[in-house]
């Protein structure tokens, strides 16, 4: 069986066309992704405002700075604490990457709006909301795609497709970081697109400066991407060659890619923080409580309201594959695995150290988001190693995982679960008598429409 099963991959490798079925992978995603027809208005908004506005003050007026939309923000009843007054100016109280991975996207709803006549400082600031939508689907879409293009070259072509779908539709890119422009959209794309140049054949010196750009631009998106970036930079130094030469150039190339962006960022942060840190990053080193590492571990991992394996049972094929990977990668001498499951550990223990690990108002682990790239990398390469019965649980997993998403997509938050959880955000993610996914599946079944509209 296992070599009639190894013969039809094989088959299905050579008939298929990876460009056309990650075409369709990102069409399938992006039609998911604006199912739900929900976008955020700006009474109910915070987070992701200046994330979707930035990129239109640079297409528009030439600026990173929100002050071509002062006077609207002072018409729809002013802003909040995401938005900042420095040096006369208004700016984003979060990174600048946000707004610059999003600005490719935002290129097209531009030229539309600027050929129809309607690219003045008003009508921006209005279509700024289904601009942050489209922009946030298709960069989710898009890292749907790479997503299948990178582990098609490790695993054959079905399991690559169905890891894909497992990645882009059973996790929290659908229901998250496909809905508005959050930072976690952003991080997932940069570290997909690392992962594809890090696992690229003979890892050459090229793709050694990809992996550069992509993990550099993650770093300006979330603080949280500096151990991703470290690995990165690692894996050059520890790169499998026969030469100094060759690892010195994929050293040079791989800093040398990313050191505009980062000298981009600093400038940024000095210019109106005077510090390289903006104020969001700065503000998250007060929450940080060590002490309390292992129940935010636990919360973030098996929680019913919070837990990643609750939300995202899948993840746990993602682990055994992390686990499995670099076992495997140390006996061959390659430290991509063993840097990733590193990395990703680091992620995990810094989320579970915040004293504020739940994630506010939000739907699921979303500060776990940042590694689901790895996990879902690490689950594809694990699939052929699993018996009969662990790929059938593993089938009822992403069952389970889909239906879960679907949840967060179209029923969340109808039950208004956060707001009654009040600032016992922490407390509550453990309330087994409040299961916020049936919770929210009822309240829906009440309601007019095909999703929940978002609440204040």
């Amino acid at each position: 069986m296992p070599e009639i099963q190894a013969a039809t991959e094989r088959k299905a490798d050579s008939t298929a066309r990876p460009g056309l079925v990650a075409l369709l992978l990102f069409l399938l995603c992006l039609g998911c992704y604006l199912a739900n027809g929900r976008t955020l208005p700006f009474a109910f908004g915070g987070d992701t405002l200046p994330n979707r506005l930035v990129p239109f003050s640079i297409l528009g007026f030439g600026t990173l700075t929100l002050d071509p939309f002062r006077e609207d923000f002072e018409q729809a009843g002013g802003y909040h604490w995401y938005i900042k007054e420095r040096g006369g100016h208004l700016v984003s109280f979060y990174p600048i990457g946000t707004p610059l991975v999003a600005l490719p996207f935002y290129v097209p709803v531009y030229l539309y709006l600027w050929a129809t006549g309607r690219a003045d400082h008003a009508s921006l600031f209005q279509y700024s909301e289904p601009a942050e939508k489209w922009a946030a689907a298709a960069m989710a879409a898009l890292s749907v795609s790479l997503f299948y293009l990178t582990v098609r070259r490790r695993v054959g072509h079905h399991t690559a497709v169905w890891s894909a779908v497992a990645f882009g539709l059973g996790s929290l890119v659908w229901a998250t970081a496909s809905q508005v422009l959050w930072q976690h959209g952003a991080v997932v794309l940069t570290l997909v697109l690392a992962l594809f140049f890090l696992t690229w054949g003979e890892r050459p010196t090229w793709s050694a400066a990809g992996s550069g750009f992509a993990l550099a631009l993650g770093l300006v998106t979330r603080p949280g991407m500096t151990a991703f970036y470290l690995a990165g930079l690692a894996c050059q130094v520890l790169a499998p060659t026969n030469t100094i030469r060759a690892r010195l150039l994929k050293i040079v190339a791989f800093l040398a890619a990313g050191a505009p962006i980062l000298l981009f960022d600093a400038v940024y942060g000095g210019a109106f923080y005077n510090s390289s840190l903006v104020g969001y990053t700065a503000r998250q080193l007060q929450y940080f409580r060590p002490a309390k590492i292992l129940l935010g571990l636990a919360g973030v991992l098996v929680s019913p309201n919070r837990g990643l394996f609750v939300f995202t049972p899948l993840a746990l094929l993602g682990v055994y594959g992390l686990v499995r990977g670099c076992r495997r990668s140390i006996r061959e001498r390659d430290p991509l695995f063993p840097l990733l499951g590193l990395a990703t550990a680091a992620q995990l223990l810094a989320v579970a150290s915040y004293g504020r690990w739940a994630g506010g108002w939000t739907f699921g682990p979303r500060y776990l988001v940042d590694i689901l790239p790895v996990l879902g990398l690490a689950a594809a390469d694990a699939w052929a190693s699993l018996g009969p019965l662990w790929k059938r649980l593993s089938a009822v997993a992403l069952v389970w995982s889909i239906l879960v998403q679907l949840n967060g997509a179209f029923c969340y938050p109808a039950s208004n679960w956060n707001a009654r959880a009040g600032k016992n955000l922490e407390r509550q993610a453990w309330s087994f008598s409040h299961f916020e996914l049936w919770e929210d599946f009822r309240a829906w079944l009440a309601m007019d429409g095909i999703a929940a509209p978002w609440r204040a």
